[in-house]
């Protein structure tokens, strides 16, 4: 829109226009930008240029004259930046990369950090909104513009090429205090292309829609912002295209990609510790050239106090020489003279020498301390690499399967020797102070000792014994890192132990953890320790009856090692950890009614299992893992009336099974893991009418557990599989008319059932499951005895059955599962009273 006035100031040549307002001459050499007053938001405009403004304007931004956000037409009147040369950027992009591209770097670096200094993040970076002083020197402009929260009308403009995907997703988050790390990242965008004259990602597309040199705007471009975003991320890496002229540079450009990750937390904070780590580059680089200098000024020093030395030394001996021919041409009649003065002159000459001798020892002293100087500093540097070798053979006898080393055997008799060992060490060394560091790494090693031995309690003393000895001494990250894994492999101890103090022990391994800088460690390996600590904290939960905070460390757990597993898919410790988190999360959502949900979840892990599979096709364990998860599945799909789909899964199972069983005939798992499908098979051969069928792989299946029941009565969950099938078997010979050996059967049952809810053993089923299995048994059980006239004892099966769904339903008051269980069993009764 042309104009002549805007509140009262007289509009000059209209000199450029954008996606946010055009820009006009005035008078004094100025220029003020007329704004479209749906393409800014007049209220954060106000906000971030008042900011800027207080205390005078920072270097680096070009100043604000007059500014008035209210007006009909808002506007704001800045010095003119264009002359006989061009002042923008993007007008002089053609220059670079050139001479001057590092020091413009370095400037637009300073600026912005001058802007985030001031809580003000520009959001708006591209060349055409930086200027060039007489000096090359950035000036910013038009901060606050453009892809913004509160923006009515955005048209694409060059900056959205230089924008972080968070940005273009959702500008809002600006006011979230987002935008400091979306200038870190448009920085790197920016250096990269004036450094190399490319885009760091997307370069073919980004250099095709982007205005070029010299000229200011591009039209006709419309733009997906959440296409760009999505290009951005599929090209997570950013590489350079040459190598590093030297090291000063290889510093500027490390720190350039530290501002590129996709990832906004992986970015440094804000735009001054850019700036800063660019003058410790610099610094140390200066530091270095001038500490070159004075060693060779020391050089030339002692060359030169050699070659004084040496003519002095000449000098010396040509005198002796001289001396002895005067000697000679003495007169004998001054023989006694003589004497007396050779004797002076030997005197004078004893002296000298003594001199000399005294300056050549405090010479050779000085080197002699140089010398030990450098051994001392290379003593250190030899001590530093033995300890890091040290550790890494430390690990190795610790445990088979270093991934670096060739495994070691006789592992009980390598603990107690290396126990011995650093025991041995902490008494020769008690009195010697220097040696503190060494003896708190040594503790710290006694510790860890501990920890592979299985000792819970002596590892938990020891700890903190290595504790107190570090705290008085500095730890870097890596140190900090060992120790919080240290702390994490304590709690998975005692969780194995069943100890009391398992759960107070992984509040402080998540405290430890938590203390380890994600910037000076592995984070990947950070992360994937978290996620383990969550899986199993997560069973902690769910055996207190938690499920919810279970299922939700769960799932945390499973997304972060998704994320790894899908970044190194070749780790194979990942694929089986994942498993295992889908496994207990389906366990927990069948605890919680959600049977749907807990066969998806089991899906997701055959899946992670099938994968294994691939790289370890002989893998007993993971076969046996696979099977479980077709037969989990199997069941539950029973359960929601779609039989063809569970005869389907429980014959994936018994492919695995049948050969798992042959393999390895005195495995309990496998074998009642074949039995338990055995019994699905049966009741589904029932239904259908098959009724000899049936009876056989019910007797085939219990006919194998109590094989192992026999053989090992104390493994809880063959027990539990053997009363489930005793009990199928017993309602199945209840519908033959068999009605007493039906009760005898569902009796045993019950009876099985009632040792396994007192035992609480840890392998067991959890304790809601037995206790909704043994209602839904004495239900039955009071049908059969009501069958059989056997009024007294119907009454009492159904009233130990409604009291035990009342507990449940007490637990879990919106179970419809329960409810219509509960209200089943009270009718029973009812009738029968």
């Amino acid at each position: 829109m042309e104009a002549s006035k805007v509140d009262g100031l007289e509009l000059g040549e209209l000199v450029g226009y954008g996606g946010c307002g055009r820009v006009y001459e005035v008078e004094e050499e100025r220029v003020a930008k007329v704004f479209d007053d749906r393409a800014i938001s007049r209220q954060l405009l106000e906000k971030m240029t008042g900011r800027l403004e207080t205390d005078g304007w920072p270097a680096g931004v070009i100043p604000v004259i007059s500014r008035n956000f209210e007006a009909k037409q808002p506007f704001w009147l800045t010095p003119q930046m264009a002359d006989e040369a061009p002042r923008s950027l993007q007008m002089r992009l053609g220059d670079h990369p050139g001479m001057g591209s590092w020091k413009l770097v370095r400037s637009l670096a300073r600026a912005l950090a001058g802007m985030h200094q001031r809580r003000v993040a520009h959001g708006n970076l591209k060349p055409g909104n930086v200027f060039l002083t007489d000096d090359a020197e950035a000036l910013l402009s038009d901060w606050t513009m453009g892809n913004m929260p509160g923006v009515k009308d955005f048209q694409f403009t060059d900056a959205v090429l230089y924008q972080a995907p968070e940005q273009l997703r959702d500008p809002s988050g600006y006011l979230d205090e987002a935008g400091y790390r979306w200038d870190v990242f448009s920085f790197g965008v920016l250096a990269y292309r004036i450094l190399t004259g490319r885009f760091p990602r997307c370069h073919e597309t980004f250099d095709f829609v982007a205005p070029a040199a010299g000229v200011t705007r591009k039209d006709g471009i419309h733009a997906d912002l959440l296409k760009i975003a999505r290009n951005l991320d599929s090209q997570p890496e950013v590489s350079w295209p040459d190598a590093a002229q030297n090291a000063l540079e290889a510093g500027f450009r490390e720190w350039i990609d530290r501002c590129l990750p996709l990832d906004p937390a992986k970015r440094p904070a804000t735009m001054m510790e850019v700036a800063a780590g660019f003058d410790a580059i610099e610094n140390k680089a200066t530091l270095a050239a001038e500490r070159e200098v004075l060693t060779d000024q020391r050089r030339r020093a002692e060359r030169r106090a050699w070659r004084t030395l040496f003519f002095a030394g000449t000098a010396t001996a040509t005198a002796v020489v001289l001396g002895g021919l005067w000697q000679l041409a003495g007169s004998q009649l001054l023989k006694e003279r003589r004497e007396r003065k050779d004797d002076a002159k030997a005197l004078t000459v004893a002296r000298d020498s003594a001199e000399a001798a005294q300056s050549e020892a405090e010479a050779k002293m000085a080197e002699a301390q140089q010398a030990l100087r450098y051994e001392q500093e290379l003593s250190m540097a030899r001590l530093e690499a033995s300890r890091l070798i040290g550790d890494r053979l430390f690990a190795w006898a610790m445990e088979k399967g270093n991934r670096r080393l060739p495994p070691l055997d006789g592992r009980e008799l390598r603990l107690k020797r290396l126990e011995r060992y650093f025991q041995d060490f902490l008494t020769r060394t008690a009195d010697i102070s220097a040696l503190a560091d060494e003896r708190a790494r040594a503790r710290l090693q006694l510790s860890e000792i501990s920890l592979a031995a299985g000792d819970a309690p002596l590892a938990s003393k020891r700890l903190g014994e290595a504790l107190a000895a570090w705290a008085a001494l500095p730890m870097d990250a890596d140190l900090k890192f060992r120790i919080a894994t240290n702390s994490l492999l304590l709690a998975l101890l005692r969780q194995a132990d069943r100890d009391a103090e398992a759960g107070p022990s992984f509040v402080a391994a998540r405290k430890a953890l938590a203390a380890v800088s994600r910037t000076e460690v592995d984070a990947e390996r950070l992360d994937q320790l978290l996620a383990i600590l969550d899986f199993n904290e997560a069973k902690l939960l769910a055996a207190r009856g938690d499920d919810a905070k279970a299922l939700e460390q769960l799932m945390r757990a499973t997304q972060t090692l998704n994320r790894i597993a899908d970044q190194r898919p070749d780790a194979a410790i990942l694929r089986s950890e994942l498993a295992a988190c889908y496994l207990s999360s389906a366990t927990i959502l069948e605890g919680m009614g959600s049977l749907g949900d807990a066969r998806e979840v089991r899906s997701l892990a055959t899946v992670e299992l099938a994968k294994l599979l691939k790289e370890k096709p002989g893998d007993f364990q993971l076969r046996l893992d696979l099977a479980g998860c077709y037969a989990a599945m199997a069941e539950s799909t029973v359960l929601s009336g779609d039989i063809a789909g569970a005869e389907q899964l429980s014959t994936e199972a018994m492919k695995l099974l049948d050969l798992l069983v042959v393999e390895q005939p005195d495995n309990a798992e496998a074998v009642s893991r074949k039995a338990s499908q055995l019994g699905l098979r049966a009741g589904i051969q029932r239904d259908r009418g098959f009724s000899a069928e049936a009876m056989t792989d019910y007797d085939e299946g219990i006919r194998m557990l109590e094989g192992i029941h026999a053989s090992a009565p104390g493994n809880a969950m063959v027990s539990y599989r053997l009363a489930l099938l005793w009990w199928q078997k017993g309602r199945m010979l209840g519908m033959a008319g068999r009605r007493d050996e039906e009760i005898a059967l569902i009796r045993k049952a019950r009876d099985l059932l009632g040792k396994l809810e007192a035992g609480r053993s840890a392998a067991a089923p959890r304790p809601e499951q037995l206790q909704s299995s043994g209602a839904y048994l004495l239900g039955d059980l009071g049908h059969a005895l009501q069958l059989a006239n056997r009024k007294d004892d119907a009454v009492h099966a159904f009233s130990d059955a409604v009291g035990m769904w009342e507990s449940l339903l007490a637990s879990r008051p919106k179970s419809e599962e329960y409810s219509e269980a509960l209200a089943w069993c009270r009718q029973r009764l009812g009738d029968l009273k």
